[in-house]
């Protein structure tokens, strides 16, 4: 590292200190919203991203609750978001893993990583005009060195009386499966909200829990009965060309689904006193094209998924539990005949559940979160071949561990979080999972983020 690189860096974090320190009081995760309603931010959140039962509301009701009648938001509902990270993993990765960019240009042998930005985002978070809202994010990522749109959530959203109970219902236009949801248990805003960028993750993942993000655009219609049910329908396609190639940005397109991808979710929810409870359900359809191809035979995959969530809110105490749980039937159709795939279907299961708690006292919110994450699937040697960190030398791709964290917010607008993760299975197994002598335990992770908005 030169010294111009740090003096570079140093002066980054002074900035982005200084802006923590002295930016508004009422800033949040995406403080346009504190400033649009004015509302303390824990009218929404508990710990942002975290969001309460009016934080749904709002949510669902189009992001357009303003303390102004005027059709518009002015000054427009702008806002910012920094992240900072440092990353340490049990054993040293290769140094194509963690390249020597401007960004992570804090190195020891691999072990040692710092981002400086993780990344950057702009937002527009609040009224568009009329029933018209939306957040819509804009994101430099520091360690892919890449701008594109990141999460994006544009609604129209009314209320009429239904059998004599309020019913809110809206559409919605969005680029993410579940990024439209308002729980903290399905995949788009579910914990850890934060991770490391340049850490070893687990090969498998289902198509729903992030395998379509920045991908595809899509459409849903939605309903809130009674404060009480929830149902959507939903329709999306790939954000490569069209009406919804806009909803894709700066994001490369490798995962091309072959016409309309379905999406469903259905929920109940109930609050007593300082108790809430939500159960659900959700899930999608797609045929892929393999390989990033855009013709030929595809590739199925259902996935249908279960979650439930509580939270117990009182005075200074915040209790969540959060889990989810998704089956994923894959169809090999395409892979299989390509000699991509050993078998011509597989399934893959994945399960999560965390634990938060959180005091709120007057020298800021204290708090942590434990939980545990589990995958598992059928076998597959060609899917999941060994290979140095990502492979699996048995073709299986069994993945589970426990996840820490500790949290203090210092002011709502500012988060520091130290997070580990242990490994007890990686791709497959416990030791030599990849075929070339690395160990699961050698990716447990040590990780600290700095996370700012403004």
């Amino acid at each position: 590292m030169t010294l111009q690189d740090y003096t570079r860096n140093t002066l980054l974090v002074a900035i982005i200190l200084t802006v923590s320190f002295f930016s508004p009081s009422d800033a949040v995760a995406v403080p346009s919203f504190a400033r649009q309603t004015g509302m303390s931010c824990s009218a929404c959140h508990t710990v942002f991203p975290e969001l309460r039962p009016f934080g749904r509301v709002f949510k669902l009701s189009g992001f357009v609750i303003s303390r102004s009648d005027k059709p518009y938001q002015f000054p427009p509902p702008i806002a910012g978001m920094f992240q900072g990270s440092f990353t340490h993993t049990n054993r040293a990765q290769p140094s194509d893993t963690v390249d020597n960019v401007w960004s992570s240009n804090f190195t020891s042998a691999g072990n040692n990583n710092v981002s400086l930005p993780q990344q950057l985002s702009a937002f527009y978070g609040g009224k568009i005009f009329w029933k018209i809202g939306g957040l819509v994010q804009g994101t430099y990522d520091g360690v892919a060195e890449q701008v594109f749109l990141d999460n994006t959530d544009v609604r129209f959203a009314d209320s009429l009386d239904l059998a004599g109970k309020k019913l809110i219902y809206g559409l919605t236009v969005n680029n993410a499966p579940t990024v439209e949801d308002v729980w903290n248990s399905t995949p788009a805003w579910g914990f850890p909200y934060a991770s490391s960028g340049v850490a070893p993750t687990p090969a498998a993942g289902t198509l729903i829990d992030g395998g379509l993000s920045q991908q595809v655009g899509g459409v849903g219609l939605y309903g809130f009965w009674n404060n009480w049910i929830y149902a959507q329908a939903g329709v999306y396609r790939t954000a490569l060309k069209g009406v919804t190639e806009f909803l894709g940005a700066g994001t490369e397109t490798d995962t091309v689904t072959d016409g309309a991808v379905p999406y469903w979710r259905l929920a109940l929810q109930h609050q007593w006193g300082s108790h809430y409870f939500e159960l659900g359900t959700y899930g999608l359809f797609a045929n892929v094209f393999p390989g990033g191809s855009s013709s030929g035979p595809t590739d199925q995959f259902w996935d249908v998924a279960l979650d439930a969530e509580y939270q117990y809110l009182r005075g200074k105490h915040v209790f969540t539990a959060e889990t989810t749980w998704i089956h994923e039937n894959q169809d090999w159709g395409a892979s299989y005949t390509l000699g991509d795939a050993s078998n011509s279907s597989d399934s893959l299961d994945t399960f999560r559940f965390n634990l938060n708690y959180y005091y709120l006292s007057h020298i800021g919110t204290f708090g942590g979160t434990v939980g545990y994450f589990q995958t598992t699937g059928d076998s597959d040697s060609l899917l999941y071949s060994p290979d140095p960190v990502d492979g699996s030398r048995t073709g299986n791709p069994d993945s589970n561990g426990f996840l820490l964290q500790a949290n203090y917010l210092p002011w709502e607008r500012c988060k520091f979080a130290l997070q580990y993760v242990i490994y007890d299975k990686f791709n497959g197994s416990s030791s030599n999972y990849d075929g070339f002598g690395r160990d699961a335990s050698d990716n447990n992770t040590l990780y600290f983020l700095v996370w700012v908005a403004f």
